[in-house]
């Protein structure tokens, strides 16, 4: 294989940025991808004319980090409705996020005033500036409400579910620093689908590399050659570079790098048509009492008709995966409880009906940010290998196009390549 300045390895969001960045400085790259697409963790499938993202995913269309690296208008954003519907027996109630929008909850059956006292404690680094919400020592989520007093029934039934639907996490130990910042970002941010799937993100960011992906190259390990590069091993052979940066999933990068393993969230995504949408609603749907599979649901298609074929609606439900065990194991029996916890969520018997399109589980959905929080770890290992991906900053499409500029900044450090008049850093 023909030498190169750099090899990345992987064609998720965060090689493709720093791909697209050494690119611009004028570095020869080469991106060497496993599998017949691009966007890693971010994807769609196409399946008799409905699109199915690879789980229930979206991104902030004003966030920072992707009006930087993202055309958004041309992936025509359609915009969720902020935060989530509480599926409660004796009612709905919709709850934004925000300090208000949490009390206005309470007070509408679900805690007493002391609760809401408690609940306001618990909420004040909503109202603080981002380096405020950072300072002091981090916590788990479960250990910040025992602090804070929040009660059971506040926990389980209000916040339980909503740390689900943001992290994929059930047992509360992400990262309460970092749960405050994500609050704050549904709170002033605008969670979006692509008007054609999510599939569009990392779509567009390859058609803008002037190199083209070399796809169903397996690599197989690096061999560092002692100051004077190194080279990746693939099936197909060996490829010579000065520098090689690893955008792999975590497992892979890991296990390939030797670096320390990365706790992930698993979930299972559930993919149903039906000819009747169950609520009109732009807003995910969960069960405060958690009784059944199911994490969260939405009607796909109130958001972005064009994931359905005219006159059809698309409804994804997601299954957190228990710790140590993963996502669902499937089959039939599996189905039917899914159904019947959507049938309770939208209140509509119909759902026993509807057909299923697709059903994606990953045991390795987005990485667990636990504390302390960490928002930027090391990318140069040494020796001319780099390592990029939300893993090395926080979880997220943010966090990984962040990450890929990130580690792009440092290959040119250390190729000595003078970036002064570019934006990458």
């Amino acid at each position: 294989m023909d030498a190169t300045d750099v090899a990345v390895i992987g064609a998720g969001l965060s090689g493709l940025i720093c791909a697209r960045a050494l690119e611009e400085s004028g570095t020869a790259v080469r991106v060497l991808e496993s599998t017949d697409r691009v966007g890693g963790r971010i994807g769609s499938d196409r399946v008799d004319g409905y699109r199915c993202d690879r789980g229930l995913q979206w991104l902030d269309a004003t966030d920072p980090d992707v009006l930087a690296e993202v055309e958004v208008s041309s992936l025509n954003p359609r915009p969720i409705q902020s935060g989530v519907v509480l599926a409660h027996p004796d009612g709905y109630r919709i709850l934004r996020g925000s300090q208000a929008s949490l009390i206005a909850v309470l007070r509408a059956g679900l805690g007493d005033p002391q609760d809401i006292a408690h609940l306001v404690r618990w909420t004040e680094p909503l109202r603080r500036p981002r380096d405020r919400v950072l300072s002091g020592t981090d916590m788990t989520v479960a250990e910040s409400l025992e602090r804070f007093e929040i009660s059971p029934q506040i926990r389980d039934q209000v916040l339980r579910p909503l740390m689900r639907l943001l992290f994929a996490d059930d047992s509360l130990d992400t990262s309460y620093q970092y749960a405050m910042l994500v609050m704050q970002g549904l709170v002033f941010g605008t969670p979006s689908l692509p008007a054609l799937g999510m599939q569009a993100l990392p779509d567009q960011l390859a058609h803008r590399l002037e190199a083209p992906i070399d796809h169903g190259v397996h690599v197989t390990g690096i061999l560092r050659d002692s100051g004077d590069g190194v080279r990746v091993l693939t099936e197909d052979g060996e490829l010579p570079a000065r520098a090689v940066v690893v955008a792999t999933d975590p497992g892979t990068a890991a296990t390939m790098l030797g670096l320390g393993a990365v706790q992930m969230r698993a979930l299972t995504t559930w993919w149903f048509s039906t000819d009747v949408s169950p609520t009109s609603l732009r807003i995910p749907f969960v069960n405060p009492l958690g009784a059944g599979p199911v994490s969260h649901a939405l009607v796909v298609t109130n958001v972005a008709p064009r994931y359905a074929p005219a006159g059809r609606h698309l409804v994804a439900a997601v299954s957190v995966g228990q710790p140590g065990v993963g996502p669902g194991v499937g089959g039939r029996e599996e189905e039917l409880a899914v159904r019947d916890q959507l049938a309770q969520v939208f209140r509509t018997p119909a759902a026993a009906a509807w057909d299923l399109v697709a059903r994606h589980e990953s045991a390795e959905a987005w990485p667990a940010v636990r504390p302390p929080l960490i928002e930027r770890r090391d990318v140069d290992l040494g020796d001319g290998v780099f390592v990029t991906g939300d893993h090395r900053e926080t979880s997220g499409i943010a966090a990984a196009l962040r990450s890929g500029r990130r580690a792009a900044a440092a290959v040119l450090a250390d190729l000595g390549v003078d970036n002064s008049d570019s934006s990458i850093g």
